[in-house]
């Protein structure tokens, strides 16, 4: 596989509008559900990243018809029992959303089928789904709890009655899936609240659902009704513009229709302590989830001591946000990350090199990081092939006294596949190599 390098300069300020593309989990999420829909929807700025794109080809394997032009979508939904065996095994790639949402539905089906990913995603653990989903009476087989999985046909199952203690919306929404298609009331419980994007498009499509606190009630066998969807841009992959304009002296950004669920949000709420300059404006809902206009200014930030329930609030946006903390006056400490361990890449180990390679005093335990404070002096950057470590030393060449190179970048197409082109029209001196 051929893999993508890049060299990235210090740049100008960043200034003017971005547009930020489609999320990537509520795209997924949407995928599914349609699927399973009573009739035709038409979803709106959906992600055509490669993830997304995976999800696509395994409901179109699954005998539902999909179409997209440009960003919108159109699926022909035949209702909840409508999936057919596919002919082929299920590729996910990449996407442990895709995999593990997957298999909720998967599992509970009456024919027999088996998904598959890249070389990445079959590293990473898949015990977390297969022991619940097997406690309600699915059959499974895997190796040593790896992809791929076979699931077989399934006629005898019980309701669901479970309490999730990992913090994960992966595990909650696998779950939440399969109970749609088990007869009767099942029950989750979060001991942690994670993002709840498959709840409200349950909710938005009329779908039997009750989320009370950290308990959710879904009735089997119920119906989903065909409503077009539009999806807000991702606040994942803003991320990467929020922190390249703190960091950037000059920079004065504005992101329009970004997604804000309160449970994706919580690096603003780390970002403002630490001192950032963030506005939202224009708050407003679309299709059952809350969006906004982010304004950013280049600002100065503090070392910042987290850990707890933010953390789940913010898992994806770490990265970036120990970019942040590497150019703070001080010592950062994030804990409570061991989530970060089981990603795309073991994202503590990763962003620890990379960090040291250009310059950073860094430390870390199993599921912590300490940062001091410092300057990038450049250097070369491994990323692992996971696209966040990838996009977030990128915005770190922005502001480095020297070039910084990032390695196997190619993955930054799983989830933006438009970050260096938008770049590149700010003004940015980035090059493949």
């Amino acid at each position: 596989m051929v893999e993508s390098n890049f060299i990235i300069n210090e740049s100008k300020p960043l200034l003017g509008n971005v547009n930020i593309p489609g999320d990537k989990s509520i795209t997924h999420r949407a995928i599914m559900l349609s699927s399973l829909s009573s009739d035709s929807l038409v979803i709106s700025n959906a992600l055509l990243a490669e993830d997304c794109l995976k999800t696509i080809a395994s409901f179109s394997e699954l005998g539902v018809k999909i179409t997209h032009n440009d960003n919108n979508l159109k699926v022909c939904g035949n209702g909840l029992l409508s999936l057919t065996k596919p002919k082929k095994i299920l590729d996910c790639g990449n996407s442990g959303t895709l995999a593990r949402l997957m298999a909720g539905i998967l599992s509970v089906q009456k024919f027999e089928s088996t998904i598959s990913g890249d070389d990445s995603l079959s590293y990473r653990p898949m015990d977390r789904i297969i022991k619940p989903l097997e406690e309600i009476g699915s059959k499974i087989s895997s190796k040593k709890n790896l992809l791929p999985i076979t699931f077989y046909p399934q006629t005898s199952l019980k309701p669901i009655n479970y309490i999730n203690d990992i913090a994960s919306a992966q595990i909650k929404s696998c779950l939440i899936l399969a109970a749609l298609f088990i007869s009767g009331k099942s029950s989750i419980y979060e001991t942690t609240k994670t993002r709840d994007h498959t709840e409200r498009l349950l909710e938005f499509l009329e779908y039997p659902i009750k989320v009370q606190e950290n308990n959710i009630t879904i009735l089997g066998q119920g119906k989903l009704i065909a409503r077009d969807i539009y999806i807000p841009s991702d606040f994942s992959s803003a991320s990467f513009f929020i922190i390249a304009a703190l960091i950037k002296p000059g920079s004065n950004l504005d992101l329009k229709n970004i997604g804000i669920n309160k449970y994706r949000t919580g690096l603003i709420d780390v970002l403002i302590k630490m001192g950032a300059s963030i506005k939202l404006a224009n708050k407003r809902d679309l299709s059952n989830e809350p969006i906004a206009d982010i304004n950013i200014k280049y600002s100065k930030l503090k070392p910042i001591n987290i850990s707890g329930t933010i953390i789940s609030r913010m898992i994806d946006e770490l990265p970036i946000l120990f970019i942040a903390c590497a150019l703070c006056e001080g010592e950062s400490i994030i804990s409570d990350i061991s989530e970060l361990r089981v990603k795309e890449s073991d994202r503590i180990e990763s962003m620890e090199n990379g960090l040291r390679a250009i310059g950073i005093d860094v430390t870390s335990t199993e599921d912590s990081i300490s940062i001091k404070g410092g300057s990038f002096k450049g250097g070369i950057i491994d990323s692992n092939h996971d696209h966040r470590i990838a996009m977030s030393f990128i915005v770190a060449g922005l502001v480095s006294q020297k070039p910084i190179t990032v390695l196997n970048a190619k993955n930054i197409a799983t989830s933006f596949p438009g970050f260096i082109n938008i770049l590149k029209k700010m003004g940015v001196e980035i090059y493949k190599v």
